[in-house]
């Protein structure tokens, strides 16, 4: 009987690794025989069989002989031997078929929980997505009115040099003042101290305004951050939506063996929520600092500008002051200036009076006194120191007093007459300084000064 291969094949796992194994049949010998005894019927080999090594009956002849029994025996062996290969291979088939049965609704079932899970990650990555743009939105109007806030705290700082140069400039015209009223009043102490709140202001504004740059560059980083998320969110759900929307008879899949060995991830779903939540909560704290500042700048802008209004109208009044006072005096000086040339005018017609009365004391003196010459010329006896010659001498002395006493007067009325000019030049000097004092402080100053030159930008 020629020899007879069978080679049994069994699918061991889903992945498709296989085990074959080969058997090779000769005839059945006693190992064989002994391991299919318990399935086939009760039946023993041929005794002849175990005397050889090679199964097969020994014989004295050339050729091969068998008995009635191991023939029987033969066909019953053959016999049993199919019935259990087919055995094992409807077993193999049940057992291959429920399998595939199982693994057939573990795959469908493990599609539908990774759908399902696509679709909740989907959901969640869209939520977030929301809240990120929401938030970004919110982040730019408030960034759009930081800047608004800047420009307006840009103008408010460029504003001041018009009320800092009206002050300086008010300050150096009255450094043309004359004389006397060099006066360190009170205007020029408001004057100072205009400019020097002006100054503190610039430096208050500018602090604040690089304070302003900052928090623009803080909403900037934050708007940054929340576009980065953004752009990763949409990346995102573009890969899982294409993905979720993968079956088994798309046409873009492909085996990519050990791609369930390699990791890519960086994250879990709760650092990947925090990162998230960070970026927004990020943009929320500077959008509070950013109101807050804004509120500050407005605040801070407003009270100096009620401030600089303040001392301005508070220098205004004291040049009014200044000039009121500045004003009675030249009225004043004006008044005593024209009592005094009156009087001097007077004066000068009382000096040509007595000058004219001294001068009319001469002919009554040189009468008398050529009385007295021409009675001295009396002969002898007849000088008689009588009553005319005591009258004459009495009146000569009388006139000459007289013209004494009108010297004396005309002396005083001239060192009158001098002090009274004196004092005409000095009030006429301090008349011009006035002037001018007037001419500084309320055509050129208050002028300059009527309406307060700051206005803040809407």
């Amino acid at each position: 009987m020629a020899p007879t291969s069978y080679v049994s094949t069994y699918q061991g796992d889903f992945g498709g690794r296989s085990r074959t194994s080969g058997i090779k049949a000769t005839r059945p010998g006693p190992s064989l025989i002994a391991r299919q005894g318990g399935g086939g019927g009760a039946y023993s080999k041929p005794s002849s069989w175990s005397s050889s090594p090679m199964g097969q009956p020994s014989t004295s002849q050339g050729y091969n002989k068998f008995s009635p029994a191991e023939w029987s025996n033969s066909n019953t062996y053959h016999y049993n031997s199919a019935d259990q290969s087919r055995h094992q291979s409807e077993r193999i088939r049940g057992e291959a078929l429920r399998l595939i049965a199982d693994r057939d609704r573990r795959t469908v079932a493990s599609q539908r929980l990774v759908d399902q899970q696509l679709g909740d990650r989907l959901r969640d990555t869209t939520s977030w997505r929301s809240e990120l743009s929401a938030e970004l939105d919110r982040n730019k109007n408030e960034t759009n009115l930081l800047f608004k806030t800047r420009n307006q705290l840009e103008h408010a700082i460029n504003e001041t040099e018009k009320p800092l140069r009206v002050n300086s400039e008010c300050i150096y015209k009255r450094e043309g003042r004359m004389g006397i009223d060099r006066v360190k009043d009170a205007v020029e102490h408001n004057l100072h101290s205009e400019v020097d709140n002006i100054r503190n202001v610039q430096n208050q504004m500018k602090d604040t305004l690089n304070t302003v740059n900052q928090q623009i560059s803080g909403n900037r980083h934050a708007r940054h951050q929340l576009e980065l998320d953004l752009n990763n969110k949409d990346g995102a759900l573009n890969i899982d939506h294409s993905a979720r929307n993968l079956h088994n008879n798309s046409r873009s899949i492909n085996l990519h063996g050990g791609i369930e060995k390699v990791d890519t991830n960086i994250s879990i779903p709760e650092s990947w929520a925090h990162f998230s939540h960070n970026n927004i909560q990020g943009s929320q704290g500077a959008r509070s600092r950013s109101q807050l500042l804004r509120a500050k700048v407005e605040d801070m802008t407003n009270t100096n500008a009620s401030s600089m209004h303040q001392r301005w109208n508070d220098t205004n009044q004291s040049f009014q002051h200044r000039v009121a006072e500045t004003e009675s005096a030249h009225t004043r000086l004006k008044s005593h200036l024209s009592r005094t040339m009156q009087e001097i005018y007077d004066q000068e017609k009382h000096i040509n009076h007595l000058q004219g009365a001294i001068m009319s004391m001469g002919p009554p003196l040189k009468v008398a006194q050529t009385r007295l010459s021409m009675r001295g010329g009396r002969p002898e006896i007849e000088a008689c120191r009588d009553q005319p010659h005591h009258r004459l001498v009495s009146e000569v002395g009388e006139i000459q007093d007289s013209v004494g006493l009108l010297n004396g007067k005309l002396r005083e009325a001239q060192t009158s007459h001098q002090d009274l000019l004196r004092n005409k030049s000095r009030l006429e000097h301090d008349l011009t300084i006035k002037s001018n004092s007037l001419a500084i402080d309320k055509q050129r100053c208050l002028n300059q000064r009527r309406s307060f030159p700051y206005k803040l930008k809407k």
